[in-house]
């Protein structure tokens, strides 16, 4: 069925800033272009990149307005002419380092993605399921395997482990075999265990680096993740033993950091930013490890799509563990409501 000329509910932006920018606005559903699968999305969820994007932190790398969302599942609406093994009615998802920035994203009732960035989603996998490991799992496994090169052997030390991304990383490193100490806030600590932290520690108090030492038999961990504002980056170093690597993901809120350079230097440190796309096959992986049981999706709350802006400002408040999961209106009033629904005002 075309669905040319026809209007879609969509979260638009047409400037920078508060989560008062973000509108719930009618507009035409988008015909795929070429190599473009038109995709009707039963999913998105609300990553700190968006947040980073609609507060001007990133560059929206296309004209105003614009539609957030770095990622979605869904199923197939329609194809271009020219885009081959894919057909209408198959369950999909996507997450990529353009969607939401480059092009417009998941915060629609529709959006066209480029085909070659589809996966195929497992019959065992429902759609929300799969936005809630989405982008944060992604990221984490670009931060820790891509670039942080993990190893069954590693000791990692993930600081801001009760966030979305944080969180990914100890399920990732846990099913890869590592070691993690997971550094939150006391009220997670039963949580990052139930999800594979082998130690946790509380976020308090100024021996952190101590009881990390103590946590290691003093050799200090080999891999440091950190992906939380609320940290010092020469704290973070301070915790590695010689020769450690320190990962740097997620998008901070403070871009300056001081550094002790004579421990880079006399401990052969090593520091690696994060940013970038999991290959397909990767996010394909991590879509199979979630249907299994490998991977446990994390969900703090399902809204309506239509309360995006109020998404926003619960997680620039106070972020919960896991992902807040934003369901089309149309998809939630014609299904059963899910116990944590929030209704429409």
């Amino acid at each position: 069925m075309s669905l040319s000329g026809e209007s879609m509910r969509a979260i638009i932006m047409e400037n920078i800033g508060r989560p008062r920018v973000l509108k719930v606005t009618r507009i035409r559903v988008p015909t795929p272009a070429p190599g473009q699968a038109l995709v009707k999305i039963h999913a998105t969820s609300v990553n700190p990149k968006d947040l980073a994007l609609r507060s001007g932190r990133l560059i929206i790398r296309k004209p105003m307005p614009h539609i957030l969302g770095a990622d979605l599942a869904g199923e197939i609406e329609a194809v271009a002419d020219d885009v081959n093994g894919w057909e209408v009615g198959s369950r999909v998802f996507a997450c990529s380092d353009a969607l939401g920035g480059e092009i417009n994203g998941g915060y629609a009732e529709f959006c066209a993605v480029p085909a070659d960035q589809l996966i195929a989603l497992p019959d065992e996998l429902d759609f929300q399921a799969a936005v809630a490991a989405g982008a944060s799992f992604a990221d984490a496994h670009f931060a820790l395997v891509s670039n942080g090169k993990l190893k069954k052997t590693d000791m990692l030390v993930i600081r801001g482990a009760a966030g979305a991304l944080g969180a990914s990383a100890v399920q990732i490193a846990r099913a890869r075999g590592a070691k993690v100490i997971a550094i939150s806030e006391g009220k997670y600590a039963a949580r990052l265990q139930e999800i594979g932290a082998d130690v946790v520690l509380e976020d308090a108090g100024d021996d952190l680096v101590r009881q990390v030492k103590v946590a290691t038999d003093e050799r200090g961990a080999s891999l440091a993740l950190h992906c939380s504002d609320q940290l010092n980056l020469e704290e973070s170093l301070d915790m590695l033993g010689s020769g450690g690597r320190l990962i740097i993901a997620g998008v901070l809120r403070k871009p300056q950091a001081r550094l002790n350079v004579m421990d880079l230097y006399l401990k052969n440190f090593s520091i690696h930013g994060s940013t970038g796309s999991t290959k397909p096959k990767e996010l394909a992986t991590m879509l199979k490890n979630l249907a299994n049981g490998t991977y446990n999706p994390l969900v703090d709350e399902v809204m309506p799509l239509s309360r995006a802006q109020k998404a926003h400002r619960k997680i620039e408040k106070e972020p919960g563990f896991g992902k807040i999961v934003l369901v089309p209106d149309s998809i939630l009033e014609a299904a059963e409501k899910p116990a944590n629904w929030i209704p429409i005002e």
